[in-house]
């Protein structure tokens, strides 16, 4: 009886210890502010990066925004659906913050410096900045619920 004691002890310790790590994970679907896209945050080696799964402005079924105002004018025909809009975000020393990162803005075509920060388990702030931390912007995106999962794209596929 002891012994089962023990591993139903060890066991919710084990569940707590997890519910506790998710709590301080980006990793997962994240809506932008103005609700326009979805974007994945996933592990990129030891780091994370971002891209964007969903859409969510009124468009014809298969039709999918293009990459219009990027500076590389060979990719402005690349769809959003797909796009690899930040990366190399590195984990910090404060649990729930990465920094480190870059971040790409498809509406200015701009590419900048990024760090972000869990504010609870289900808002990140993501700062986009040029030079220091100082010269930039605070966006706060709020986690998908799971019936978000309607407003997928399909990324192309690679030919």
């Amino acid at each position: 009886m002891k012994a089962m004691s023990g591993l139903v002890l060890a066991a919710s310790l084990s569940l707590a210890g997890a519910a506790f790590a998710d709590d301080q994970s980006a990793v997962g679907y994240w809506v932008t502010p103005e609700g326009g896209s979805v974007v994945q945050i996933e592990p990129c080696g030891a780091n994370l990066c971002g891209q964007i799964v969903g859409l969510r402005t009124t468009r014809k079924p298969g039709d999918s925004p293009m990459d219009l105002k990027n500076p590389d004018k060979t990719k402005r025909d690349q769809p959003l659906c797909g796009l690899m809009m930040m990366g190399s975000l590195a984990p910090a020393k404060t649990a729930g913050k990465w920094e480190g990162g870059w971040v790409y803005d498809p509406d200015g075509g701009d590419t900048y410096k990024a760090e972000m920060k869990l504010d609870g388990p289900d808002k990140l702030d993501l700062r986009g900045y040029v030079g220091i931390s100082l010269f930039g912007r605070t966006m706060s995106w709020t986690r998908e619920p799971a019936e978000g999962t309607k407003n997928r794209c399909t990324p192309p596929k690679a030919g």
